[in-house]
């Protein structure tokens, strides 16, 4: 399994909201890393932890910014938001359940991230 590598494509062009694209890629990269290390759920978790709160951070920074702005459609974009939040939650639900991080889930993070970044919220500014 590769960690995620920030590309300068993913950027959208607000410092702050990449800044915090390339926090939620940084703590990805632990997770990944711990999994690769086959590190225990007592390591994991506090990192997947970390990855969820920072998820909501992040989102709710981005949605108060969209707002600002006056994008329109912004609901759906919340939608897409809690979907992922709630993603996140069956993922460490499941993890806990079989003692271990599906890498399967990760990638599936990884691309649904990268692809939010780089196609969903780019629609958001060009309104």
């Amino acid at each position: 399994m590769t960690q995620v590598l920030w590309k300068d494509s993913y950027s959208i062009g607000i410092d702050t909201v990449d800044t915090q694209h390339k926090q939620l890629f940084e703590i990805m990269n632990k997770i990944y890393i711990a999994s690769e290390n086959e590190s225990d759920l007592e390591v994991i978790m506090p990192l997947f932890d970390q990855l969820q709160d920072y998820t909501k951070y992040h989102f709710d920074e981005e949605e108060q910014f969209f707002t600002a702005l006056s994008i329109s459609n912004i609901e759906q974009h919340k939608n897409e938001h809690q979907f992922f939040i709630n993603e996140l939650e069956k993922i460490k639900q499941q993890s806990l359940r079989i003692g271990t991080i599906s890498l399967e889930l990760l990638y599936f993070l990884n691309d649904w991230l990268v692809n939010h970044i780089q196609v969903e919220d780019p629609k958001y500014l060009a309104n």
